[in-house]
């Protein structure tokens, strides 16, 4: 649980002050969808993605992939850290971020979604 907590507060530290590097460039996708339109979630959709989710399936839920701020570890491993951002929809700088630890989401936060 204070894992959790310290993780999730980190990622709300890096998304508000844009501040920490960002991971070298990955075989991730980008942050819009194949139509090349940008992925944005709402509440309702922030709200029906649920703790123990795979980044795949929090995709499904949101409609497409987000962009990936940091990574820790080595893939594979229980504790490999991996945190998303989303632009929100919602009030100027609506955002939502999801941590996954070990292939599962840990953590999620949101700022300002409608």
């Amino acid at each position: 649980m204070k894992s959790q907590l310290a993780i999730m507060v980190c990622a709300i530290a890096v998304s508000l002050t844009g501040c920490g590097d960002k991971p070298a460039a990955t075989s991730e996708p980008a942050a819009v969808t194949k139509s090349g339109e940008a992925v944005t979630i709402t509440k309702a959709k922030f709200e029906a993605v649920e703790n123990g989710m795979t980044y795949e399936k929090v995709v499904q839920v949101v409609g497409g992939p987000g962009e990936l701020m940091s990574e820790a570890g080595k893939k594979g491993d229980a504790m490999h850290t991996v945190v998303y951002s989303y632009k929100g929809e919602g009030s100027a700088g609506a955002n939502a971020i999801f941590t996954f630890q070990g292939g599962k989401l840990a953590a999620k936060a949101q700022a300002g979604l409608q």
